[in-house]
């Protein structure tokens, strides 16, 4: 099954760094599920972890909504994607294999040495981009539409 805790995570919180570009102080769980094309309930359990990691804040009542808590410059796209996924791994490997020779015997441990290089070149590349730098990205790539 395909997870998309992240890119949807990422979606709602550009959507919030243009809200805060824009000068809109809060955006409903129900705004945000619309652009997302997603219920509001499945929207705000993606908020909550990133309530919980301090990126998003929360104003509840008849006119609330969540806004950025920082500046979009200060957040890294590394800081939603740990406070999206936790510790969940890219890849995981299988662990039921016989061990009948040279590969059965050590693929599990390769692998498990592969998927430790992959988080670390993700987290790398995640922690190096903000969310204003995506939103710029996002920017440019709409110019190039028209």
């Amino acid at each position: 099954m395909i997870d998309v805790r992240f890119p949807t995570a990422l979606q709602i919180m550009l959507s919030l760094a243009l809200a805060q570009a824009e000068s809109v102080e809060l955006l409903s769980s129900a705004q945000l599920a619309e652009g997302v094309d997603s219920s509001p309930t499945f929207v705000r359990r993606l908020l909550a972890p990133l309530i919980q990691a301090g990126l998003v804040r929360s104003t509840m009542g008849r006119d609330g909504g969540v806004s950025l808590s920082v500046h979009a410059s200060a957040i890294t796209l590394g800081e939603i994607y740990k406070a999206t996924m936790g510790e969940k791994r890219l890849w995981t490997g299988r662990s039921d294999i016989p061990h009948r020779c040279l590969v059965s015997c050590n693929v599990e441990r390769f692998f498990a040495n592969l998927a430790d290089e992959v988080d670390e070149s993700v987290g790398r590349l995640l922690g190096a981009r903000t969310l204003a730098e995506a939103l710029s990205e996002l920017r440019t790539i709409d110019a190039e539409r028209i």
